[in-house]
């Protein structure tokens, strides 16, 4: 989508969301880098698994396809949503963030907010994917939908790694469906067929109509392409328990999942050492960009940024055009607004704070308020000039946002 109709889509956007987040803010001492420096940062496009020269992403993608029902459209999947969120939870005792504007939490007729299976991480809404609400059409209205990762923790880590898309459109009555994310494999005489994405899927940022992961175990970002998403048999011989293609039946499952969406590409270091924890969506920069951090326990944060085509949704040079480093530990999601550079901090089982860095002062960052306890990524909705984030622990997994 050009920036023209970009524009137009905020223009005749329905009213913000009346939970949109606010600005968050958060380093310690930083200093801008030189552009050498930040040229040390390169990342090379990947369309194929590392080890298989055989065949590509696409074209793995592509057998899908002819295996497999139509892609819906991200519409279609939230129209399906199968789970109810639950607005105005109960925040434990002292949990409640600051500047708090709108939050909801998981059914609590599944296991979503207090399974130890599965750890939710990364966050992106429809702002960061097209600067506004998703596009309507002559069949459906325009909807405003948050997007959230999780990873399998554990015992679980074979089941790999899901996407939950929440429909917020109606603030007051979220719903929500969870997508498993895959890779896609093509064997010379075999079916098409595909397997979990096991990543720890720290970060999200949904632009366009790519989604890009935070690969921090392999030092990189997996691309998934949302126009892309197959149906597959939600029930059958081998459902919950299998992902893929079934030779019994001749039928695809994914651990009893709906909805699959298979890699499209990667992005891997080609120059200086980085690891991707999380990743943010920048769109008050002259080009929109893409902007990722790394998670230390102890020591600094480095924050890299690049900058991105508005009609590929794709990062547009290999070289990063920024870094920036932050003396502060624990750094769980950084965005960037207007210059002004916002972190969430975790803080073990207490509450984690969000510190601000103002345009051009790196120096003196300021302590923003309360987080909540275990915050993790943070997304940026300039609709309601808010900030995104959400709790990654049982019984603790608020999706909320707070005002900057």
């Amino acid at each position: 989508m050009d920036v023209t109709r970009r524009t137009l889509l905020r223009g005749i956007s329905a009213a913000p969301l009346a939970a949109a987040a606010g600005g968050l803010v958060l380093p310690s001492t930083a200093h801008a880098a030189s552009s050498e420096a930040a040229s040390e940062f390169r990342v090379k496009m990947r369309d194929r698994p590392k080890r298989q020269v055989g065949y590509t992403y696409p074209e793995a993608i592509a057998g899908l396809a002819r295996a497999l029902p139509a892609a819906p459209l991200v519409a279609e999947v939230l129209r399906n949503a199968d789970r109810k969120a639950v607005v105005n939870h109960r925040w434990p005792a002292g949990g409640k963030p600051d500047r708090l504007k709108y939050s909801f939490g998981w059914d609590p007729d599944t296991s979503d907010g207090t399974t130890s299976a599965w750890y939710p991480q990364g966050i992106s809404t429809s702002y960061d994917a097209y600067h506004g609400p998703i596009p309507g059409t002559n069949t459906e209205p325009e909807k405003r939908a948050v997007l959230v990762s999780w990873y399998g923790k554990g015992m679980n880590a074979w089941r790999g790694a899901r996407i939950t898309f929440v429909d917020v459109t109606v603030p007051s009555r979220p719903r929500y469906r969870h997508v498993l994310l895959v890779e896609p494999l093509k064997r010379l005489g075999q079916p098409n067929d595909f397997r979990p994405v096991k990543a720890h899927a720290g970060g999200l940022a949904w632009y366009g109509d790519r989604l890009y992961l935070a690969d921090s175990a392999n030092g990189g970002l997996r691309v998934f392409n949302i126009n892309q998403m197959f149906r597959v048999s939600a029930s059958g011989l081998a459902a919950a328990g299998y992902c893929g293609y079934h030779r019994g039946d001749k039928k695809y499952y994914a651990w009893g999942y709906q909805y699959v969406l298979p890699q499209s590409r990667a992005y891997d270091n080609a120059g200086a050492d980085l690891r991707y924890s999380q990743v943010a969506v920048d769109h008050t920069t002259p080009q929109p960009s893409l902007l990722v951090n790394e998670y230390f326990g102890g020591g600094s944060t480095r924050c890299i940024r690049w900058n991105m085509n508005s009609s590929t949704s794709s990062i547009t040079s290999e070289e990063a055009v920024e870094e920036r480093s932050f003396e502060r530990a624990n750094v769980q999601g950084v965005v960037s607004v207007n210059g002004s550079y916002y972190f969430s901090v975790s803080k073990g089982s207490n509450p984690g704070h969000l510190y601000r860095c103002p345009r051009g002062s790196f120096e003196k960052p300021e302590k923003h308020g309360k987080l909540s306890i275990g915050p993790e990524d943070l997304s940026y909705d300039g609709d309601g000039n808010g900030i995104w984030s959400l709790g990654e622990h049982p019984r603790r997994r608020a999706v909320y946002v707070v005002g900057r």
